[in-house]
């Protein structure tokens, strides 16, 4: 699929949930919706965010930095 910048996504090989922010070659741009860095994804490795997760995003991603390895 070709994703647009700005839509929100999740990256499935870590759940995390962002917006494009634009593209690398075959590689997507993603930002956290709440704070953060960006970071590189595959493209092949989103798919489209259900509206709980956009608006729970903020208690997924700190979940996401309390059991991310070290």
């Amino acid at each position: 699929m070709a994703w647009t910048d700005g839509a929100c996504v999740v990256d499935t090989r870590s759940g995390r949930v962002g917006r494009v922010a634009g593209r690398i070659g075959p590689r997507l741009r993603l930002r956290p919706l709440t704070r953060g860095r960006p970071w590189h994804c595959p493209a092949d490795a989103v798919r489209a965010a259900s509206e709980w997760e956009q608006r729970n995003a903020d208690v997924l991603d700190e979940n996401w930095r309390f059991w991310r390895p070290a």
